[in-house]
Parts: C-alpha cells; structure tokens; sequence
C-alpha cells in the first residue's frame, strides 16, 4: 500500500511512518487523522520490509526528518541481565539485530565466517530521537521498556528456540522487520525510531494466549502521540 501524501504544516516536522500491516496501521490512522505525516505498510517480513522501503525512499521527493517503525511483538522470558516486557507492554529500539541469519547447528544460531563473508547484523537506532520520543511517554505517563530487538525471518514457536536467540543477543523482544527497516534508513541516511507491543510471550506456540487485537490498537494509539509530539517538538 502506497503512502497517504502529506500535508506539511509550517515549522514541523515530517515522518515517514511505517508498519507491517494494515491491521497495524489502522489504529494509528484512526488516531492521527490528519494527513500530516506519510504512511507505509511494509508487508510481512525482513525481504518485504527492505524492498518496500527502499524503493520508497529512493524516489520520495519529501524531506523527511526520519521515520518511525511500529507494530507488535512476542516478548521473550527475562534473563538475570536484562528487563523482560509483559503482554501489552510499550517498548523502544535501542538497536536491532539480525537474530537468525547466519548458519543454524544444534538449534543454535551463528553468524558466517571466513575469506569472502561480510555480515552486518545489528544496527544501532538513533539515540536522539529516542530520547524525543521518551520525553513524550514520560509526560504522557506510559511506561515503557526499552532494549534490543530481534528481527527474524521465521518467528519463534517454541520456548526454547525463543530463549537461544534472546541469549544470544541479549534481546527484549522479537519482530519480523524492524533490521530490514533499519537497514534501508541507514543506506538513506535517516534517524528511525521504532516502537513496538507486546503481543504475546515467545513460548510454546499458543494463539488463545495472544492480545493481537489490543496490542495493535495501544500501539497505534501511542505511536499517533508520539508522532504528533515529534512534529511539534
């Protein structure tokens, strides 16, 4: 689906805001009515998200100040070194990684080597519009966790699985697009933030445990202030 052409408001400014779905997109559109920042549903998954935006990106005359990522995602078990996020929690992209690319032995997870292998895996988010974008939840008094996410290409049905890759790179939370989305702003030179809700726990695969439908509306609902507070601030 095509972006929602802005109207630009003198001295604010512009975003490019992006989601997987439109049954992602739908409550952020509800809650910001006004055609004020382009929107952008990716498509499912890191090869979608990448194309989708790049060839958006390449050919957009407008002049972004960044583009703000959200949607949900499935919370992995908290570890004794990092904070865990329940269902329904807000979370913020301190860095995004590649959680499953590389070489799968013994349900483990390991990135390529050797002559000829050049693999960036993890992108590092802009720190200054998180920060921006965490004064506006603190005075809006949502809380938040924030953290690294996992992008991967299948998602984890099992607890196991779940528990290797959140190990492994010491993650909060994981999604399906979020490097892909970090990887075309870096080639473009943009600050992204990305926002994500808890949907459901990365455990044994239970759909009767999820909170799709709520996660996706708190998300969009929270991502419309938070936009609306970076357009003005």
């Amino acid at each position: 689906m095509g972006p929602v052409a802005p109207i630009v408001l003198l001295g604010g400014a512009v975003f490019l805001v992006t989601a997987a779905t439109d049954f992602e997109m739908e409550p952020f559109r509800f809650a910001c009515p006004e055609a004020v920042h382009p929107v952008l549903v990716t498509g499912v998954g890191p090869v979608e998200a990448a194309v989708c935006l790049t060839a958006f990106l390449a050919t957009t005359s407008l002049p972004l100040a960044g583009v703000v990522n959200f949607g949900v995602a499935g919370a992995y078990s908290a570890g004794a070194d990092r904070s865990g996020a329940a269902v329904l929690d807000l979370c913020l992209a301190e860095q995004e990684v590649l959680a499953d690319l590389g070489v799968c032995a013994n349900e483990e997870v390991r990135p390529l080597r050797g002559e000829g292998f050049t693999m960036t895996c993890s992108f590092e988010l802009d720190a200054g519009l998180r920060r921006r974008a965490e004064s506006v939840l603190v005075a809006a008094a949502i809380p938040y966790v924030s953290g690294v996410f996992a992008t991967v290409s299948a998602a984890s049905g099992t607890r196991r699985r779940g528990d290797l890759l959140a190990a492994r790179h010491h993650a909060l939370c994981e999604n399906m697009e979020g490097a892909a989305v970090a990887r075309a702003c870096q080639h473009f030179g943009l600050p992204l933030l990305e926002l994500r809700c808890i949907s459901n726990l990365v455990e044994d695969r239970d759909l009767r445990n999820w909170q799709l439908h709520d996660a996706c509306v708190r998300c969009g609902e929270v991502t419309a202030l938070v936009v609306k507070g970076l357009h003005h601030d």
